[in-house]
């Protein structure tokens, strides 16, 4: 029923949204039917922009689950809302679907989901392991660690495949949606040290939990610091995916947890997965928002035109990855950042390093920019051709080739 509604998507609204599966579980390896999915919405859906790349995925502890639906939700809420001209959010979500790339995967861990469930309808004994008994949320290449964290030997399909995602496409923005407890997690989940951009998170998770807050009972995301923590404060974790992102691919990721109980007894609370809905929909759709605020800009050739990938650097600010990077085809880069003036440090390979100074910004709650910087040209490093080119032990398919050094 999941893998068909998320095809009704695109069946019916295929303007908007593209299904995209990045791949089969433990399970749906061999073209069974666990896939993780995830629905890929925009106002071209064919075309490739310069826009942020935003997304959401959750469960990946299997039985922590309010997210599922939720995201199912969210998916309904923005094609609702971007098509209906007449609707109250109209204006707001077209902006954004305008405006950026959003991917929502409503499963992470089907096989830990439907655990002993031959038809798969039944969640009944959820886990949170996926098949082989692995915690996917400790499955990641740690920047403190190493590779392989709590025992693992290996990566797990479900982590090769976000892997690979997060390798081919970059991410601006995200969050990985858990349960348990009621309070957004922040980087860094190995570490006390602090990020580079805590003052934005702690800003970002404040927004967050002030939203639920206020579209629910009392009590509601107030766990920990009234619904927000530094990671490591909390626990400390090897292996997660938050800082995975953070680190190796510069996308601001965070954890959330959305529930108190992982698995809603619906006989007794046949309501609680729609108030979760109300209590989170607010916040949900402002913390993609906070992913389009920030330094935008594009990096080319200063001799060519063409664009290139570059590395983002705010100077005296950034370590631990938190810097950002330009992409093609392109050359459009996105940084999110608290308010402040910055210096922005350009680098690419075989090009002249460029410094953009006292670039200004306000960022705070309630008061957010986007900021578009002028095109940054990069000049490529000259070079001289060799001199005194000679060739020795010439054969068929090899040769030996010098010349002088050259500056």
């Amino acid at each position: 029923d999941y893998a068909l509604q998320m095809q009704e998507f695109v069946n019916n609204h295929s303007d908007i949204c593209e299904l995209v599966d990045i791949g089969g579980t433990t399970e749906g390896a061999s073209g069974g039917n666990k896939r993780l999915l995830f629905l890929k919405i925009s106002d071209n859906i064919n075309t490739d922009e310069k826009e942020p790349k935003l997304m959401y995925t959750s469960s990946m502890h299997g039985d922590e689950i309010t997210g599922y639906p939720l995201m199912l939700n969210l998916i309904d809420y923005f094609i609702t809302a971007y098509k209906d001209t007449g609707h109250s959010d109209h204006l707001r979500i077209k902006n954004l679907i305008d405006n950026s790339e959003i991917w929502i995967n409503p499963m992470a861990n089907p096989d830990g989901t439907f655990y002993n469930s031959a038809s798969n309808t039944s969640v009944l004994n959820a886990r949170r392991a996926n098949a082989n008994g692995f915690d996917l949320n400790r499955n990641y290449h740690d920047n403190v660690i190493g590779p392989h964290a709590n025992g693992h030997t290996s990566y797990e399909l479900e982590t090769q495949h976000f892997m690979t995602l997060a390798e081919n496409t970059h991410f601006v923005l995200s969050a990985n949606f858990h349960g348990g407890i009621e309070v957004v997690n922040y980087p860094w989940d190995n570490t006390y040290d602090r990020h580079a951009d805590d003052l934005w998170w702690i800003q970002l998770s404040r927004e967050y939990a002030n939203n639920a807050q206020a579209n629910s009972p009392n009590g509601y995301m107030t766990a920990l610091n009234n619904g927000i923590t530094h990671g490591a404060d909390w626990y400390r974790v090897y292996g997660g995916r938050q800082d995975y992102m953070n680190f190796y691919h510069q996308c601001k990721e965070s954890t959330m947890e959305l529930s108190d109980d992982k698995r809603f007894n619906l006989v007794t609370n046949p309501t609680a997965l729609l108030d979760h809905w109300d209590y989170n929909q607010e916040a949900l759709i402002e913390y993609l928002i906070q992913g389009t605020y920030g330094f935008q800009g594009v990096v080319k050739d200063a001799l060519t035109g063409n664009p290139i990938e570059a590395t983002i650097t705010l100077v005296g600010h950034d370590n631990l990855g938190s810097h950002t990077i330009s992409t093609l085809p392109h050359g459009d880069y996105y940084r999110p950042v608290y308010t402040g003036t910055y210096d922005i440090l350009f680098e690419a390979e075989c090009y002249q390093p460029f410094t953009l100074t006292n670039q200004s910004i306000t960022n705070q709650l309630n008061n957010n920019q986007t900021v578009v910087l002028t095109d940054v040209l990069l000049t490529p490093v000259a070079g001289s051709a060799p001199s005194n080119l000679e060739s020795s032990n010439v054969a068929a398919t090899t040769a030996t080739i010098s010349w002088d050094t050259t500056n």
